[in-house]
């Protein structure tokens, strides 16, 4: 009996452009407490296209997933085709959106396998395809917000900044930052203020202008979505024993990839220790978040859905075989989330 396969949009090298080719991968049966899906829909984020050029790949080969050639992507949504032993949330046929950790067996395929607790049942009448985009950038983005110390339980009434707000880090931390109650500020480009408003945010501010010295500090909890550059700024907005701040942004990858092992973690304790020192007085709470799937930020997700009250728009559905179009758009930061689909 032949073993079973998924197509796969392969990134061959890190050329970062047009190093893709369809492949034909083994597609084995899920093991205990994983769940096999037919993939509908895989976003394309940018960190993908920063992998796909190489970045990161002294770290990320201590999981597996520095080496070329490999299957990009974190997120996805479709339909269960098989279950490991042990699963018993699902059954075949279901409608399941989630994660995967970071890898080189990525979500850009047409079967994967992916375990039962990182993914969520579809609600009835949502689009599959709109919830592939919004996984790895919801994780992502409820990991800084707890890594800068704001919960739903704690967030009402508190002033957030957040830098980088009409992205998709951004526009979700808006979206779910104002369901939980907190007064949010947007530091966006005056293009995008009618969208930041729209997403949740109660005040908006104009990046262009490098506004930091102005906005005082007044700050609850301040997010960095945006630039590395800007975080020292960022931590000036910050109130005496204010909650926190956290930053997707930092030099972490970039440190040991040009650096090496010793120098480049001495350069990121250095980073970090400078930043830290910079708080204000009694706060506890400075993080630099790196992906991971988590349950807390998932079963909040899955919360948010079924209120509507997250999203994301799509700029652009294109099949796996053209994976280097999808790349393209997000590397030149069009507009709308890009998808990949079989």
């Amino acid at each position: 009996m032949s073993m079973a396969t998924a197509n796969a949009a392969m990134c061959l090298d890190p050329s970062g452009r047009g190093g893709f080719m369809m492949r034909q991968v083994p597609r084995r049966k899920p093991a205990a407490d994983e769940v096999g899906v037919a993939v509908a829909a895989a976003s394309v984020n940018p960190i993908d296209v920063h992998r796909a050029q190489g970045y990161g790949r002294r770290l990320l080969s201590l999981l597996g997933a520095g080496k070329f050639p490999m299957v990009l992507g974190n997120d996805l949504a479709g339909t269960v085709t098989a279950l490991g032993t042990g699963v018993s949330r699902f059954k075949v046929g279901d409608r399941v959106y989630g994660v995967k950790p970071t890898s080189a067996e990525g979500t850009h395929a047409s079967h994967v396998q992916v375990k039962a607790n990182y993914l969520l049942p579809v609600p009835e009448e949502r689009d599959l395809l709109a919830l592939a985009a919004l996984p790895y950038c919801f994780v992502t983005m409820w990991l800084a917000t707890f890594g800068a110390g704001l919960t739903r339980e704690n967030a009402s009434e508190k002033s957030v900044l957040v830098h980088g707000a009409a992205g998709s880090l951004g526009t979700l931390a808006l979206q779910m930052l104002s369901e939980w109650g907190a007064k949010v500020t947007a530091i966006a480009r005056p293009s995008t203020f009618d969208a930041c408003i729209g997403a949740g945010a109660a005040d908006v501010v104009d990046c262009t202008k490098k506004p930091f010295s102005s906005l005082g500090r007044s700050f609850d909890a301040t997010l960095n979505f945006a630039t590395w550059d800007d975080d020292l700024s960022l931590l000036g907005c910050l109130r005496d024993r204010a909650l926190g701040h956290a930053t997707t942004v930092h030099p972490m990858l970039r440190n040991f990839d040009e650096l090496g092992w010793v120098r480049g973690g001495l350069r990121t304790i250095s980073d970090k220790k400078r930043h830290r020192s910079a708080l204000p007085k009694g706060i506890k709470h400075y993080a630099w978040t790196v992906f991971r799937p988590d349950e807390a930020a998932l079963s909040e997700l899955s919360r948010l859905v079924e209120q509507n009250c997250v999203s994301l728009p799509i700029g652009l559905l294109k099949p796996f075989e053209e994976a280097a179009e999808a790349f393209d758009h997000v590397r030149k930061g069009k507009p709308g989330r890009a998808l990949l689909t079989p």
